[in-house]
């Protein structure tokens, strides 16, 4: 009985070092490919080894610059953007990632670290809450490990599940808004000052961004409000967490008082 499983397990063996081998023959010559090997077939390209096997294999070189790498890239933004309008984020905001206006809100976005609060003020119409959009997308977007391997790409959308886009009033009107917002992994408070100026109104939202402060969880706030009326609306406590934070690694970005809804019209 022995004998006859030693007589087995040799060609098995042998079979498996074979396997092993021609492995990293594979690999070898996927190293040695040094430029774009047009043309691609979805990313995949054609390996043929010494012995005469010949292999599709991933594309070691696929990146945002090469045709195919630029179309997932397009896709993985699709994705993104069909999460964010299960989150909340409005309509509007979805439709024009690949195209951006190059705002202040815009360019606020690359230096955020996805800490700490990041602080939109302005005008109506300068592009804050677009730029909160934006925020929400690098921040699913950095989660995906392999831009270029849509297997990863769920890691996104589990964690949109834990992402709140509510308008400050909604967290004065509906206690589990409020609940959300306090707990979230990320969270954006649009519109803050919008709400109506009543003492159980901003107690609610001084509670939620005093407990985020607290928990050091990332948030994002647009307002028309300045800092000073900040502190004159919720109080000296919530003005000094916010510049506490700004301080230590927090943004508040300036949009200014131009309309971009005035600019796109014209």
């Amino acid at each position: 009985m022995r004998e006859h499983a030693e007589h087995i397990s040799e060609p098995i063996a042998r079979s498996l070092e074979e396997v092993v081998a021609m492995s990293g023959e594979m690999e070898e010559k996927l190293t040695q490919i040094k430029s774009c090997p047009e043309p691609c077939d979805d990313g995949m390209v054609k390996i043929t080894i010494p012995s005469g096997q010949t292999r599709k294999m991933t594309c070691p070189l696929i990146a945002s610059t090469c045709p195919y790498g630029e179309w997932l890239e397009h896709g993985l933004d699709r994705y993104v953007a069909g999460i964010m309008s299960g989150i909340g984020v409005p309509r509007r905001h979805l439709e024009n990632f690949m195209e951006a206006l190059q705002t202040k809100a815009f360019a606020g976005i690359d230096k955020w670290q996805v800490r700490g609060f990041l602080i939109f003020t302005g005008d109506t119409g300068s592009g804050k809450s677009f730029g909160a959009a934006l925020a929400v997308h690098k921040y699913l977007k950095s989660l995906v490990s392999n831009h270029f391997d849509r297997s990863t790409w769920k890691i996104a959308e589990r964690a949109g599940i834990s992402v709140v886009w509510c308008a400050a009033m909604d967290i004065s009107d509906d206690r589990e808004t409020a609940a959300r917002a306090k707990r979230e992994q990320l969270a954006v408070i649009d519109d803050l000052g919008g709400e109506a100026d009543t003492p159980a109104i901003q107690a609610a939202l001084r509670g939620v961004i005093l407990k985020r402060h607290d928990m050091k969880l990332p948030t994002v706030i647009t307002t028309t409000l300045t800092m000073l009326d900040i502190d004159i609306r919720y109080g000296g406590r919530v003005a000094d967490r916010l510049i506490e934070d700004i301080e230590k690694g927090g943004m508040i970005v300036e949009c200014g008082d131009v309309s971009m809804r005035r600019r796109e019209r014209s």
